[in-house]
């Protein structure tokens, strides 16, 4: 009990701190990156929290791998350099004790985090979508004379001036890539029209020029309608396993996300033997270099995941295991036999 008890303490003491400080920072992230794709939508205030809502699982998931990760090693390593694991083991406390220990802990960490992967991660990214969607079919969109970048549908829209409701010198560009099209349209006047769901924008004395490889089209118009009807997600919050599924019927991107989600919900149980290879080291003959060990490691497992999985993603999954036994060699030689 006593040993649970300092254990626990230590690695309260790193991981909170930790964990506010990445969670704050990967939230201003994902506060931009929201502020980003719904450039050209009105948002309350309420709408922003919702989106930031639906963003936290996928926020958390990295965040909550690495500071379980770093506060374990870090909390070992405080209490070697204070003397303390020395004491244990005097006391003829096993680094095998140690491990039945952190090991439910680490089982804990890796299912919320298989959780969060696999179940709420999917959920919010599809209400994150139809909440977007529902947003731009319920209100009318903004666009704001003299910005770039503003979108409707697939189209890139630029305004010079606004007078009323009506826009002036709009200039509307869509690059099909897949199907080596370019479409510019030029406008003196439009206006934008939302009819149950279709956003309709409405455009006066203008030039349209439509290209592919083989052709290029002029058309010179008095009015023209670009209409652009929101699509509705056809994935269900309930049908988690029919969205993994696409992972094993050829959708290699979904492939790739399944295989990095995966390695890095074991990240925390597979890294146990690092955990005290890193952790436990005697005070008086090695010097605390426990914040390069926790970052090399760390950075190794993340890009080497990553890395294989883009060009192997089905192979990659075999990955945390290599991990696992790698950790139990540096443990056996270098930990067991000493302590």
């Amino acid at each position: 009990m006593v040993l649970k008890k300092y254990l626990l303490k230590s690695i309260g003491e790193m991981f909170f701190p930790f964990f506010l400080v990445l969670f704050f920072i990967s939230s201003l992230v994902l506060l931009l990156n929201i502020a980003v794709l719904t450039n050209g939508v009105k948002l309350s205030f309420s709408d922003l929290l919702r989106l930031y809502y639906y963003g936290i699982p996928a926020n958390t998931f990295f965040v909550v791998a690495l500071t379980f990760y770093s506060a374990c090693v870090l909390g070992l390593s405080k209490l070697s350099y204070d003397s303390e694991m020395l004491v244990f083991f005097s006391l003829g406390i096993s680094p095998g004790r140690i491990i039945s220990f952190l090991l439910p802990l680490c089982c804990i960490v890796s299912f919320v985090l298989f959780m969060f992967a696999f179940v709420m991660t999917p959920a919010s990214k599809n209400a994150y979508r139809d909440f977007i969607a529902y947003k731009s079919n319920q209100i009318d969109i903004n666009l704001r004379p003299g910005d770039f970048g503003q979108r409707i549908g697939d189209w890139l829209v630029y305004v010079d001036g606004k007078n009323g409701d009506t826009y002036l010198g709009l200039v509307l560009y869509a690059d099909k890539s897949e199907q080596s099209k370019e479409n510019f349209i030029a406008a003196k006047e439009g206006k934008l029209v939302n009819k149950n769901g279709i956003i309709e924008l409405r455009l006066y004395d203008g030039v349209a020029y439509f290209s592919d490889k083989q052709s290029l089209q002029n058309v010179k118009f008095k009015e023209m309608v670009v209409r652009n009807s929101m699509q509705d997600s056809s994935f269900s919050s309930h049908d988690i396993i029919s969205y993994w599924k696409l992972a094993f019927q050829g959708d290699q991107k979904q492939l790739k996300r399944l295989s990095q989600s995966f390695c890095t919900s074991l990240f925390p149980l597979v890294s146990i033997f690092f955990i005290l290879f890193f952790g436990i080291k005697n005070p008086r003959f090695q010097k605390n270099y426990v914040y390069f060990y926790v970052l090399g490691s760390g950075g190794a497992y993340l890009i080497i995941m990553y890395v294989w999985s883009m060009q192997f993603p089905l192979s990659s999954l075999c990955f945390p295991f290599i991990w696992l036994f790698a950790g139990l060699f540096l443990y056996r030689k270098y930990v067991k036999n000493y302590y």
